[in-house]
C-alpha cells in the first residue's frame, strides 16, 4: 500500500516501466564492453609501444572477465 502511494506520488509507476530498465541493462552493458575494449587497446599500446608489461591492466580485464563470468552462473541458476 506504501509502496503504491509512494509510486504515486513520485510518479515512478510511470517511469520505471520495463523498457527503462532494459535501455539501463543495455547501456550498462555496452558501457561495459567499450570500458574493457579502451582497457584492452591501452594495454597494448603499453605492450608495444613502451615496451612493457602493465600488470595492473591485466589484473582488471581478468577481474571484468570473472565477474561477468559469475554473474551470468548466478542469474542463471537462480532464476
Amino acid at each position: 500500500m506504501m509502496r503504491t502511494l509512494l509510486n504515486r506520488l513520485l510518479l515512478l509507476d510511470h517511469v520505471a516501466d520495463e523498457r527503462l530498465r532494459e535501455h539501463q541493462r543495455r547501456s550498462t552493458s555496452t558501457a561495459a564492453v567499450a570500458g574493457a575494449l579502451t582497457l584492452f587497446l591501452l594495454l597494448e599500446y603499453r605492450l608495444l609501444v613502451e615496451h612493457r608489461v602493465a600488470w595492473d591492466l591485466i589484473f582488471v580485464i581478468y577481474a571484468m572477465g570473472a565477474t561477468k563470468i559469475v554473474l551470468m552462473l548466478w542469474y542463471r541458476f537462480r532464476y
